[in-house]
């Protein structure tokens, strides 16, 4: 009798044993919910803050000319494809103003918007009279051989090779498979007679069947633009 009273205790015991273990279950499963929509909810209005953060216009009050190398009757150099400078330093030029003014509130201003000629003097005169805090002058470069490729950022006065070279390095900072030609010293008319911080990108070689392919996909317009985006915010705002 003994036996049987002691083998139906130690079942009810088991018994709610095995309901409390259900109840502290649930309990736990419950706080849990409750941390986890928490943490979404405080994740969900870190978001929105970077969303508004990212969205604020910066670089107020600046002026950045953007100098599309050559136009009209003068098309520059051309690639082996039939590719003309003057169609692509446009195209760059305006990305890079579209992007500009989708991301800061900096008033830019392209030296050319279509396929017109304008004199060297008339290019440096719009960064004078605007007084530009900003000049980039936009080229693809070509030679008498096919071989020589890769991607170079001038500057003239000595003042501006630190921009030089924050651009160039913006412009490889994303892994871009091309060469990196450096900065160097460009003794160009652009840079030599303008009063602004001034600097000329060589955005490749045209002659170089690589780099012609590279410069007219949409991909390194993307990017390029971007980056060189980058390094001229990163200039302003220093």
């Amino acid at each position: 009798m003994n036996r049987k009273k002691d083998k139906w205790k130690r079942i009810f015991l088991l018994l709610v044993i095995s309901i409390l273990m259900i109840v502290l279950i649930m309990n736990l499963q419950e706080n849990e919910l409750i941390i986890n929509k928490e943490h979404s909810a405080q994740a969900s209005n870190v978001n929105r803050n970077k969303v508004n953060t990212t969205s604020e216009k910066i670089i107020t009050g600046k002026t950045i000319v953007i100098d599309a190398g050559h136009g009209g009757i003068d098309i520059g150099a051309s690639g082996q494809n039939g590719t003309n400078e003057k169609d692509v330093t446009l195209t760059m030029a305006k990305n890079i103003q579209n992007e500009l003014e989708k991301r800061t509130d900096a008033n830019v201003i392209l030296t050319r918007n279509d396929d017109v000629n304008i004199s060297l003097a008339d290019r440096v005169k719009i960064a004078d009279e605007q007084k530009a805090d900003l000049f980039v002058s936009i080229h693809f470069d070509a030679f008498f051989t096919i071989d020589v490729e890769g991607i170079t950022t001038y500057y003239m006065k000595k003042s501006d090779e630190p921009l030089a070279a924050l651009i160039q390095d913006h412009i490889f900072k994303n892994g871009l498979d091309a060469r990196d030609r450096g900065v160097s010293l460009g003794d160009y008319y652009v840079l030599r007679e303008n009063s602004s911080p001034a600097i000329l990108l060589e955005l490749g070689y045209i002659s170089n069947s690589s780099d012609e392919a590279r410069m007219t996909s949409e991909e390194f317009q993307s990017n390029t633009t971007n980056s060189i985006v980058d390094g001229m915010i990163d200039y302003l705002n220093s």
